[in-house]
C-alpha cells in the first residue's frame, strides 16, 4: 500500500511535469508552424509582384514608376540596392501603426531582386497580430485544461488515497481510543488489501493479549485482597488479646504496640487494593444527587480535631453546589485528599478547602516535590514515612479517571494544589 500510495504520487507529479514542459514546447511548435505558413505566403506574394513588375520592363523611367509604387503599397516597398549580393531573409519586426498608435508585430521577407538588370531590395510584410491572438487563445485553452487535469488529478489522487487508507485509519482511531482496562474490544473489518487484513490481525491479538493479562491482574489483586482480609483480621485481634494480658512488660506492650500499628496499616493497604480492583471492575455505577459542599464540611469537621492535634490552621469556603456522581467514591476521594493534605503539612501550615461551581481545591502549604509528576503514581513517596500506604492519591486519579473528572496539581508560592473539574 506505500508503494501504491508512492506510485500514485509519483505518477500525478510525473504527469504534472509532463503538462507544464508541453505548454513552452507547444507554443513554440505552433508559433514556428504559424511562421512557415507566412513565410510560404510571403514568397508566393513575392513571386506575384515580380511577375506583375516584369509588365513594367517596356517603361523608360522605371525606377520612378517603382518609386511610386512603393509609396502607394502599405506592405510591399522596393528600392534601389545597387552593390548587393543576392538573399532572401525572413524575420519578425514590429512597426508602429499611426492609426492604432502602437507597435505591431510583422513577419517580413527581403530579397534582392533583378528588374531590368538591375539590383532592388524587395521587402513583403504580413501582419502577426492574428497569429498573435490564435497563440494567446491556444495558451489560454491550455492553461485552462492544466488547471483542470491538475485538479482531476489531485482529486483523483486524494480520493484514492482516501478509500484505499480508510481502512488503516480506522484501526488507528480505535488505537488510539483503546483502553486496555476497560472490557472493550477493536473490531477490526475485513479489507480487500492483505496487508490490512495481517495488521489487523496483529493488532487485534496484541490488545487482545493485553486485555487477558490485565484482567488477571486485577482478579489476582482483587483475590490477594479478599484472602487477606481475614488472617488481618486474626492478627488484629490476637493483638488485642495480648494487650490485654496481664504482666506485661513496658517493652513487650512497646513491641506489640509496633506490630498493631504495623496490622493497621496492612488493612488499610489491603483496603485500598481491594478498591481499586472494584474502580477497574467498574462496580461503582450508581449515582445520585450530592450537595459537593454539604458532604466536604461534613469530612471537614470529623477531619478537624485531628488538624488541631497536629497544629494546622485548616480553613474553608464552600459555595452550594450540586454534582451528579457516586456517594462512596466522592467519599474517597474527598477523604484521602484531607488525610493528605493532614499527612504531608507540617506543625503551624495551613490547610484550604475551597467548593465553587463544579471544582473541589484542596491546597495545603510545604516544601516542593522532587518529581511533581509522579505525584499520582502508586506507592509513590517523596519521603521515608510509614504513615501512608501511598495510593491515596492514586486512588484519588483512577477515581477521577473512571468518571470523566479532571484533576490538576500545581506548586505555587509554597502551597501545592490539587484541583478537581466535575462533569456536572
Amino acid at each position: 500500500m506505500r508503494l501504491l500510495q508512492v506510485s500514485l504520487r509519483s505518477l500525478l507529479l510525473y504527469s504534472l511535469l509532463l503538462v507544464l514542459i508541453s505548454v513552452p514546447i507547444s507554443f513554440v511548435s505552433i508559433s514556428a508552424i504559424l511562421n512557415h505558413e507566412v513565410d510560404e505566403t510571403l514568397v508566393v506574394q513575392s513571386e506575384q509582384f515580380l511577375k506583375h513588375v516584369q509588365g513594367f520592363e517596356y517603361l523608360e523611367d522605371l525606377e520612378r514608376d517603382l518609386e511610386v509604387l512603393d509609396q502607394l503599397t502599405y506592405n510591399t516597398h522596393i528600392k534601389s540596392a545597387p552593390g548587393e549580393l543576392p538573399e532572401r531573409k525572413f524575420e519578425t519586426v514590429r512597426v508602429y501603426d499611426s492609426l492604432d498608435h502602437e507597435e505591431r508585430p510583422y513577419r517580413t521577407l527581403s530579397s534582392v531582386v533583378q528588374i531590368k538588370g538591375k539590383p532592388y531590395r524587395l521587402t513583403i510584410s504580413l501582419s502577426l497580430v492574428d497569429n498573435n491572438q490564435l497563440l494567446t487563445a491556444i495558451g489560454l485553452v491550455q492553461s485552462v485544461l492544466i488547471v483542470a487535469l491538475a485538479g482531476g488529478l489531485l482529486f483523483i489522487n486524494r480520493s484514492l488515497s482516501r478509500r484505499l487508507w480508510k481502512p488503516f485509519y480506522k484501526t488507528l482511531d480505535q488505537l488510539k481510543a483503546y483502553e486496555v482496562d476497560k472490557n472493550e474490544t477493536i473490531d477490526t473489518v475485513p479489507t480487500r488489501i492483505s496487508e490490512f487484513d495481517d495488521l489487523n490481525k496483529t493488532i487485534g491479538g496484541l490488545t487482545e493479549r493485553n486485555r487477558k493479562i490485565f484482567r488477571q491482574q486485577k482478579e489476582f489483586i482483587e483475590d490477594a485482597s479478599h484472602e487477606l482480609q481475614t488472617p488481618i483480621a486474626v492478627f488484629q485481634a490476637k493483638l488485642d488479646l495480648l494487650m490485654q494480658q496481664p504482666g506485661l512488660s513496658e517493652s513487650a506492650a512497646d513491641l506489640i504496640s509496633r506490630l498493631e500499628n504495623t496490622a493497621q496499616r496492612m488493612s488499610r493497604l489491603n483496603k485500598n487494593l481491594l478498591l481499586l480492583s472494584k474502580i477497574d471492575n467498574r462496580q461503582f455505577t450508581q449515582t445520585e444527587s450530592l450537595q459537593l459542599n454539604a458532604l466536604v464540611r461534613e469530612h471537614v469537621e470529623k477531619l478537624r480535631p485531628r488538624a488541631e492535634e497536629n497544629n494546622l490552621n485548616l480553613h474553608d469556603s464552600l459555595t452550594p453546589v450540586s454534582i451528579t456522581a457516586n456517594r462512596t467514591l466522592i467519599e474517597v476521594l474527598v477523604t484521602n485528599l484531607l488525610h493528605n493534605a493532614i499527612l504531608h503539612t507540617a506543625p503551624g501550615g495551613n490547610i484550604s478547602v475551597n467548593v465553587y461551581p463544579a471544582v473541589l481545591e484542596v491546597s495545603n502549604t510545604g516544601t516542593p516535590l522532587q518529581s511533581p509528576e509522579r505525584i499520582f503514581d502508586r506507592f509513590r513517596k517523596e519521603s521515608n514515612s510509614t504513615r501512608g500506604s501511598g495510593l491515596g492519591l492514586a486512588i484519588v486519579k483512577k477515581i477521577c479517571e473512571s468518571f470523566g473528572y479532571r484533576i490538576t496539581y500545581t506548586f505555587e508560592k509554597g502551597t501545592h494544589i490539587f484541583k478537581i473539574t466535575f462533569n456536572g
